[in-house]
């Protein structure tokens, strides 16, 4: 099945013969309690979340990487005994980005806890067309995957 999401932003004339409206496709997969919740295309932010109601896990030695269409591979490796409790979501936040807060309305609301984290990397490269995001154990097995690619608009789009 697939979903589709149409965000308006306000101020917006959607109606503009120069707007260029494309699709982006998001796709996620995991082994696992541990997972991605999102990666901005812009380089900004990832997002896992630890789904389990009850086990935490100990991501010392896991990592990350990701490929995008404008970069090479950048690896971000935890360590200092990286723990995500259960029902908990980390933001990695690159250090050149300006964290969003999370309302604690929407924490009770969810009942989880998030955590925003501002890592040394200026940026978990930006992504035009493509991005493939990979989340690693510490014996290097695949645990997560998150990809993201931006479909050219397709002739009835471009006449629209």
């Amino acid at each position: 099945m697939t979903e589709t999401t149409t965000i308006y932003i306000p101020g917006i004339d959607y109606d503009d013969d120069d707007l260029i409206h494309t699709k982006t496709l998001f796709r996620r997969h995991s082994k696992g309690p541990v997972m991605f919740n999102g990666c901005s295309p812009s380089g900004e932010v990832i997002i896992i979340d630890n789904i389990s109601t009850k086990k935490k896990y100990n991501l010392t030695g896991w990592y990350i990487e990701r490929e995008t269409d404008t970069q090479s591979i950048l690896r971000y490796t935890f360590t200092d005994q990286f723990v995500i409790p259960p029902l908990t979501t980390i933001e990695l936040w690159s250090n050149t980005a300006t964290p969003i807060p999370i309302v604690p309305e929407t924490q009770e609301q969810q009942q989880q806890s998030f955590v925003c984290i501002k890592t040394r990397l200026p940026t978990w490269n930006n992504a035009r067309q493509w991005s493939i995001t990979r989340l690693y154990d510490n014996t290097g097995r695949e645990k997560a995957i998150f990809s993201h690619q931006t479909l050219p608009p397709t002739d009835k789009e471009k006449q629209e």
